[in-house]
């Protein structure tokens, strides 16, 4: 009998025959594979998952939540119990290499989900039942705990020492439920704090619940915040309506922009922090187990002092202040903060983009009036439109003149004037005509002789090749390049 490797259709027949539910998705989260138990687990058809994605999905609930999402964008494994149309799955997901070089990036999604209620919870009492789920639930905060706590702390690698307490602080408080309150400029980083926060917390593996204040109308903020009952107001939800801190249970629920909190329910809030309790309209007062954390880039001292901030609430919110420097105040951490940010761009762009020395000192000396985001936005931007995978200087003063310091773009500018008029001088050796020279009595300023110089090889490149693709080419200069220096002195039209 030959024993030779399993054809591709043998594998097919032998995952399709799985009970374990198998679902492959590429790293935008559309379906590559799925075999027959997850078609089943899902109840859905194979035409309407192939022409979907998990974020379609996660919206029409066939997924509720994705966990190919979560391994997308966490870019780790990812392992739950879910509980789906009343059976109880172990959903386990991870990057994997589909194809190509397997020590390159991963290409694919792998989940696979296991029926607990048939494999390990058949034939069991139900307190049987829920004592194995329990066990299993302890099993993965585990693992989840081990993870966290092998991973390299941010205060580690950050070179500000302001920014080493303020993580120091938050990590410490994560382990206990206390109220923490977050200040700091607009785009500092607050949310990336708060998740790092509740992942360090005993509740990791219960919901973070997000809530932006400022965003939602004041008419809307109660009944989103605490819920509502059928017919609770004119226009309510027939059913009611869940509230963000009935979805929060047992987690954390982040309360952001809570300077923009209305007046009429800060009381309210009181009322969460100080008896764990609150009322959904229309409703009786109910229990809530959960962590409340703040956050806010106003004053809130000063609210207090001109009556738009409860001085009771300000207090209680305040239990464990944290307050994040403004990025031009951690300046040393800005170089590895820009190559962090470039490689998650990266990775999403599937390019490997890098920064030159030049453009990294650039970024230094800028005042980042948007802090981390305003970083993040640049260097998004910037990712788009260089064309050979490297951001220099020039894309920064094309882009953000303000970038650049007056002595390092003179200074670049000279590099690049005087790197086309080597090129071009060696390119001429040997011509006895079209050869390039600086005249030693021309009494303009060094700069400018290289950029006639510059100017010239340009045009003299143009002309030969007949294509800003091939001029580049010839120049040893890359097509974006060519174009920004033709933007700066256009081809001469007496040529």
């Amino acid at each position: 009998m030959n024993h030779g490797p399993l054809m591709p259709r043998q594998l097919l027949a032998i995952l399709n025959a799985l009970e374990d539910g198998i679902f492959i998705t590429d790293l935008k989260g559309r379906p590559l594979w799925v075999n027959q138990a997850s078609l089943s687990q899902l109840d859905a058809s194979a035409e309407h998952l192939y022409q979907s994605d998990v974020y379609r999905l996660e919206e029409e609930g066939v997924f509720s939540p994705s966990v190919t999402r979560f391994v997308i964008e966490e870019r780790r494994p990812v392992s739950v119990v879910h509980r789906y149309r009343g059976k109880d799955y172990l959903v386990n997901g991870s990057l994997f290499h589909l194809g190509g070089d397997p020590s390159g990036e991963p290409d694919a999604v792998l989940v696979q989900a296991r029926n607990l209620d048939r494999d390990v919870l058949a034939s069991r009492s139900p307190d049987t039942t829920q004592a194995l789920l329990d066990h299993v639930m302890h099993q993965l905060k585990r693992i989840r705990q081990e993870q966290v706590a092998t991973e390299a702390s941010p205060a580690s690698s950050s070179r500000s020492p302001r920014y080493r307490r303020c993580l120091e602080r938050l990590e410490r408080a994560a382990a206990s439920d206390t109220t923490v309150l977050l200040s700091g400029e607009t785009g500092v980083g607050k949310s990336w704090l708060v998740n790092r926060l509740h992942q360090f917390s005993p509740r990791s593996d219960k919901p973070l619940i997000h809530v932006n204040c400022a965003a939602i109308p004041e008419a809307l903020l109660e009944a989103e915040l605490f819920g509502h009952e059928s017919g609770a107001f004119t226009g309510a939800h027939r059913d009611g309506r869940v509230g963000y801190v009935a979805l929060a249970e047992g987690g954390t629920l982040f309360l952001d922009e809570i300077g923009e909190l209305p007046l009429t329910l800060q009381p309210k809030l009181l009322q969460l922090l100080q008896e764990r309790q609150y009322h959904p309209l229309g409703g009786k007062p109910r229990k809530a187990e959960v962590r409340i954390v703040a956050a806010t880039n106003a004053d809130l001292a000063a609210r207090v002092q001109d009556g738009s901030f409860r001085a009771d609430l300000y207090y209680r919110l305040n239990i464990v202040p944290i307050e994040i420097p403004p990025l031009r105040e951690r300046a040393e951490d800005i170089p590895g903060l820009a190559n962090q940010l470039l490689a998650r761009i990266s990775r999403r762009h599937k390019r490997r983009i890098t920064l030159e020395r030049d453009a990294l000192r650039a970024l230094t000396h800028h005042s980042w009036p948007g802090n981390v985001r305003e970083l993040e936005n640049l260097l998004e931007r910037l990712s788009v439109f260089c064309e050979d995978d490297t951001i220099g200087i020039d894309d920064l003063a094309l882009d953000h003149p303000e970038l650049v310091p007056a002595s390092l773009a003179d200074r670049v500018s000279l590099n690049s004037s005087r790197k086309s008029f080597c090129q071009t001088v060696g390119e001429s050796d040997g011509q006895s005509d079209g050869a390039l020279s600086l005249p030693l009595d021309d009494s303009r300023p060094l700069p400018e002789r290289l950029a006639e110089i510059e100017r010239q090889a340009i045009d003299d490149a143009l002309s030969r090749a007949g294509s800003t693709r091939k001029a580049a080419q010839d120049l040893g200069v890359s097509q974006s390049w060519l174009m920004r220096r033709l933007k700066r002195h256009p081809p001469n039209s007496s040529d």
